[in-house]
């Protein structure tokens, strides 16, 4: 799997912060509801989490949900 320089420095040094995941290489799209999201990883947590790339903020499963129509 290819990987982006930025994920693979945040997973090396195990950082809490939220990276594109798929190794890096995911990309923002436009949810049923309009907003534009990106799915996310966070190394630290070992978790993943949609980022509203409009307000920049990580929203919840529900919120995802929601916006993905779900």
């Amino acid at each position: 799997m290819n990987t982006t320089y930025e994920f693979d420095m945040a997973v090396s040094t195990c950082e809490d912060r939220w990276v594109p995941a798929c190794g890096g290489t995911e990309t923002s799209f436009r949810a049923r509801s309009g907003a534009t999201l990106l799915y996310c990883y966070n190394p630290r947590r070992h978790k993943h989490a949609y980022l509203n790339v409009c307000t920049d903020t990580i929203i919840s499963d529900e919120e995802a949900n929601m916006h993905l129509g779900r």
